[in-house]
């Protein structure tokens, strides 16, 4: 299983970001799973899984990015028109991407508006691991 996307399961702002990039991915190149999850517990590390403020993205066995990195990638990896964006993202260095992505993590229960989620569509849920 390549692309996968891990994220904090009971985050309104982690659950947002994951239906904004399945929403721009056509091509259903990426799946998702939370880190509490089952696919996590089989493919991450406990120190991955136990971090729920760093996003973890897979692109292959070989290759995991953590962070703004992992959410830059992965919406490259969407093949959208916003990949363009993230791509140019890039260019700013790590240590500030992260710096910003950080805050955003560490204030998103704050941040994350409240009321539920809406359910995925049938489409979605096929891009949805446990």
């Amino acid at each position: 299983m390549d692309r996968i996307l891990f994220y904090d399961g009971n985050c309104g702002i982690c659950t947002r970001s994951v239906r904004f990039l399945m929403n721009h991915d056509p091509h259903q190149r990426l799946r998702f799973a939370p880190l509490q999850g089952e696919t996590a517990q089989s493919l991450l590390s406990e120190g991955l899984r136990k971090d729920l403020s760093t996003a973890v993205y897979r692109e292959s066995e070989e290759v995991t990015h953590l962070r703004s990195d992992a959410a830059l990638r992965a919406l490259i990896d969407t093949g959208c028109r916003w990949r363009f964006m993230a791509k140019a993202s890039l260019w700013v260095p790590k240590g500030l991407r992260d710096v910003c992505y950080n805050w955003v993590a560490q204030n998103r229960k704050r941040l994350s508006p409240k009321g539920s989620c809406p359910m995925p569509t049938e489409k979605q849920r096929k891009q949805l691991l446990p």
